[in-house]
């Protein structure tokens, strides 16, 4: 199979090690990335990178305008139009929302350049949106085109999934898959005794956070449960940036005094190694009407190495939690207070959840799990797709969007029957 991705994540040799895990999958498959030269990535500019374990041929920095917004950017089209024309792709990835423009570019150049070619993407939205005129027309224009051309969608969430079928604008084939897959052999269980050691957590509990400081990601919640929770030994490390950097430093750490440990981001190949310094990782993120968590990566990063999770009910948690950790209600302080309380008082109840967590995230996260489930569903995409003249002109029925029932088409996450009961939920009630 010759296969073209076109996404700005993939500026980054750490996310492209899904598509290294293919190819050691399918010695066979034929690749070519399409990523813009430099992005804004983690609030940091970052230019093109190419991993060991591809080539410089299958890895083409593109100048792209504006820069670091996913939805708005361009690449240019002479030089994607040349890369279409000579590699002659037999399925197009765009690894971008159906709405971007880059979707919009590349969808019309394929049609011009490499008309053969199967086109699927992939969406992360996973809330009910109303847009409104008249951006909200130009986005749903946007949208409708493009899905009206592709022939397959990957989804990063069960609910994605459900509000696109919803939605009546594509009829061709979806399927629920984590955006990238995780290294077994990076992702070890382990203690990092010596960096423990160095940022003065050694001794007590220590309970983490990696990510955005951001008022949705839940963290005035987590701070006000550990708040109750001071007769018991433990710590906090947080390592990210974001506008709650200021009031951590200034009213949390002055509450908490000698408890919390805040860091800077870190590259994405020391994730692993500061998650290792936790025993127990906390993600109590809370929808808004504008965001939902969408999958939590660092969650299913904490669960492969071994380390006891909790996590809220909100958007994709509970799937990615799965029966390996523990849950509460989204937006509960005394529900994530007793989580919390349940794991610092009791190694045991910690080795039990993490080897939980673990046992999931094997089953689920690998990269060669994860590459094998795009593999397949690339095969798909080229073997579904019919050339357009070809297609019926048909609208695709609406339905309503699922409130419970799982869909039917292939899930990366693939729960067994008894884990909607096997994740302990802590509610406010309990």
């Amino acid at each position: 199979m010759k296969l073209m991705v076109v996404g700005h994540p993939f500026l980054l040799a750490y996310n492209q090690k899904k598509y290294v895990a293919m190819k050691r999958l399918d010695p066979g498959l034929h690749l070519r990335l399409l990523v813009p030269d430099r992005w804004c990535e983690r609030f940091d500019w970052r230019a093109c990178e190419i991993h060991p374990g591809l080539s410089p041929q299958e890895v083409t920095p593109l100048h792209s305008w504006p820069r670091g917004w996913h939805m708005t950017y361009l690449h240019n089209p002479v030089r994607v139009a040349a890369a279409l024309r000579d590699f002659q792709p037999d399925v197009i990835h765009i690894e971008e929302e159906p709405q971007a423009l880059i979707t919009v570019e590349t969808i019309i150049l394929r049609n011009a350049f490499a008309p053969r070619a199967a086109l699927s993407a992939f969406t992360w939205d996973n809330l009910l949106r109303r847009r409104r005129l008249p951006l909200g027309a130009l986005k749903r224009g946007l949208r409708r085109f493009s899905l009206r051309h592709l022939s397959a969608m990957s989804c990063g969430n069960r609910r994605a999934s459900e509000l696109l079928r919803a939605e009546a604008l594509f009829a061709g084939e979806i399927a629920i898959l984590p955006q990238h897959g995780l290294d077994e052999a990076e992702h070890h269980p382990g203690r990092e005794l010596p960096l423990r050691s160095r940022l003065g957590l050694e001794g007590v509990p220590v309970i983490g956070y990696l990510g955005r400081m951001v008022p949705e990601k839940g963290l005035r919640l987590l701070f006000n449960a550990l708040s109750t929770l001071q007769e018991y030994s433990w710590k906090l490390l947080l390592v990210g940036s974001g506008p709650l950097e200021e009031e951590i430093r200034q009213r949390w750490m002055a509450e908490l005094p000698g408890r919390i440990v805040l860091l800077p981001p870190v590259p994405y190949d020391q994730v692993a190694q500061y998650l290792r310094c936790t025993d127990v990782f906390a993600l109590p993120s809370y929808s808004s009407p504008t965001w939902s968590e969408q999958f939590g990566l660092t969650l299913a990063q904490a669960m492969m190495l071994g380390i006891a999770c909790i996590g809220s009910s909100a958007g994709a948690i509970p799937d990615v939690l799965g029966p390996g950790g523990l849950g509460f209600a989204e937006s509960s302080a005394s529900g994530l207070a007793r989580a919390l309380q349940s794991l610092i008082r009791s190694p045991g109840q910690r080795k039990l959840f993490g080897d939980r967590g673990r046992h999931f995230a094997l089953a689920n996260y690998t990269a060669e799990t994860v590459a094998g489930k795009y593999l397949a569903f690339f095969e798909q995409a080229r073997r579904s797709h019919i050339p357009r003249s070809r297609v019926p002109q048909t609208r695709a029925p609406r339905t309503q969007v699922p409130q419970s029932e799982k869909t039917q088409r292939a899930f990366a996450v693939s729960p067994s029957p008894e884990s909607a009961h096997a994740t302990k939920v802590y509610s406010s009630k309990s």
